[in-house]
């Protein structure tokens, strides 16, 4: 099941792709990177550790163009962090990024993001009540604008709710760190 609803959602965004290119300000694009993960373990004797891993992501996005340097960008992208040596964690995540252009090729961006735990490894998520399916982050980044058509991109997520509550002040967070390539396709 849930492999069908990513892909209908997959091919509402590709199908809308070609609506969107005949406007010249809109862009359509591709992301790829590495996530350096740090997986915040919030103890029950209000201790907290630390743990940091890597992974990484996938996706699309779109850029709308408002005015000359404002921009709003919504991305959809795949993640996989491998958070211990048994345990690996797919995500869905979904931002809405306000984008600002500094001069010609710079840019600073941030914005909400849902992200929709898909799997863990040896887990069924379904079943482990822990394991949150809905988590709420905020990012903030800044991208070098290489090309028109290349962009590097860092950003930093911070996840605003757990993606593991196991009770009385016990719980995981993701937070990332995004270091990647887009792509953006020429109009």
């Amino acid at each position: 099941m849930k492999n069908y609803s990513l892909s209908i959602l997959v091919l509402i965004f590709i199908l809308n792709f070609n609506a969107l290119k005949a406007q010249s300000l809109n862009q359509f694009g591709v992301k790829a990177g590495v996530n350096l993960v740090d997986i915040q373990d919030k103890l029950s004797d209000n201790g907290t550790t630390h743990e940091s891993k890597t992974g990484f992501y996938l996706g699309t996005f779109i850029e709308f163009r408002r005015s000359v340097n404002f921009l709003i960008q919504p991305e959809v992208y795949y993640s996989s962090n491998n958070n211990k040596i048994d345990e690996n964690i797919g995500l869905l995540h979904i931002p809405v990024l306000f984008k600002y252009r500094l001069g010609t090729k710079f840019e600073i961006y941030g914005g909400p993001e849902s992200q929709f735990l898909l799997s863990v490894k040896g887990i069924d998520i379904n079943k482990d009540k822990n394991y949150k399916k809905f988590i709420l982050a905020a990012t903030a980044g800044v991208g070098v604008l290489i090309s028109d058509e290349f962009i590097l991109d860092a950003r930093y997520n911070l996840a605003i709710s757990n993606y593991i509550d196991f009770g009385y002040h016990t719980n995981k967070k993701l937070n990332f760190i995004q270091i990647g390539l887009a792509y953006k396709f020429d109009n």
